[in-house]
């Protein structure tokens, strides 16, 4: 079950699984996650199993994935909390969930690195998610991150039967309105022209 009212003795589970989820270079201060919507999963008993931190991408009508983890791997909560979630979203009249995942193919990756962020991937095209063909996708993080620049990949998922929206659409969704950055920035730039022409999803 999805909620977002949490007791604070599940507010801590949460924040550990938060903890072990993320590294400290990918990771913002668990508290300022608050800011946005946490929607976290609960098994029968009242034990958080997983977490979604969400945020509006303006008025899209598409929401970013900024972060999610669950707490044990394998049984299936992982793949059930976000067919949960999007059928939620879905439910509520949004039409796109959009998030991005760290890269491969970036350069200097040891092999498990390239192995994990493969699997990441993989699971999430399982669930019906689509890796968008946007290879020079590097969003600055503020104070998020300190001075680490993640090289990220971006993915989406349709939501109650919509389409996937034109790549360069999407893009500027999130380097704009979950980002905070100006059409104009070097960054967005870069990204749009790592676009392949005619790209529609």
């Amino acid at each position: 079950m999805l909620t977002t009212e949490v007791s604070a003795e599940q507010l801590e589970r949460v924040r550990a699984i938060y903890a072990e989820a993320f590294p400290p270079e990918l990771s913002a201060d668990f508290d300022s996650l608050l800011a946005d919507r946490l929607v976290v999963r609960v098994a029968g008993d009242g034990t958080p199993e997983g977490l979604a931190v969400l945020r509006p991408l303006g008025r899209t009508g598409w929401v970013f994935l900024r972060y999610y983890a669950v707490g044990v791997r394998g049984g299936g909560v992982g793949t059930a909390m976000l067919g949960e979630l999007a059928d939620l979203l879905g439910s509520e009249g949004s039409s796109l969930l959009v998030w991005d995942v760290e890269d491969p193919d970036e350069e200097g990756l040891a092999e498990e690195q390239v192995v994990e962020h493969r699997r990441r991937i993989a699971f999430y095209e399982r669930a019906g998610a689509v890796l968008l063909p946007v290879t020079d996708y590097a969003p600055p993080h503020g104070d998020d991150l300190g001075d680490h620049v993640p090289h990220l990949r971006l993915m989406c998922l349709p939501l109650a039967g919509a389409e996937v929206p034109p790549v360069r659409d999407v893009l500027l969704a999130a380097m704009t309105l979950r980002y905070n950055l100006h059409p104009q920035h070097p960054a967005v730039l870069r990204a749009l022209a790592s676009v392949p022409a005619g790209s529609t999803g």
